[in-house]
């Protein structure tokens, strides 16, 4: 059975965007992407990749897990001045809970 893809929006170049996505959502490193794809640096293996929702939301849980312990995040919104008049900005402070 084949596939109704339309080979005018299929080209090998929308195919290597999807392998690299691919090889990125299933736990490759860059540099082994690098070596894989060919490219010569890292920037340009990003450009490929295209991450989903579902694969950030991922990573953060991953990271997010332990790396917190014994740390209350405590928020506070500083005002600063700027040329376009005063803006708050929002910044994330660790203390030790313990």
């Amino acid at each position: 059975m084949r596939a109704k893809l339309d080979p005018q929006k299929v080209t090998p170049h929308v195919m290597r965007h999807t392998a690299i996505t691919a090889l990125v959502q299933a736990g490759a490193d860059l540099p082994t992407i690098q070596r894989i794809s060919g490219h010569k640096t890292l920037s340009m293996v990003l450009r490929y990749v295209h991450l989903m929702g579902d694969h950030i939301d991922t990573a953060i849980a991953a990271i997010d897990t332990g790396i917190f312990d014994g740390f209350t995040p405590e928020l506070h919104t500083p005002e600063i001045e700027s040329p376009k008049g005063r803006a708050k900005i929002v910044a994330i402070n660790r203390r030790n809970a313990g």
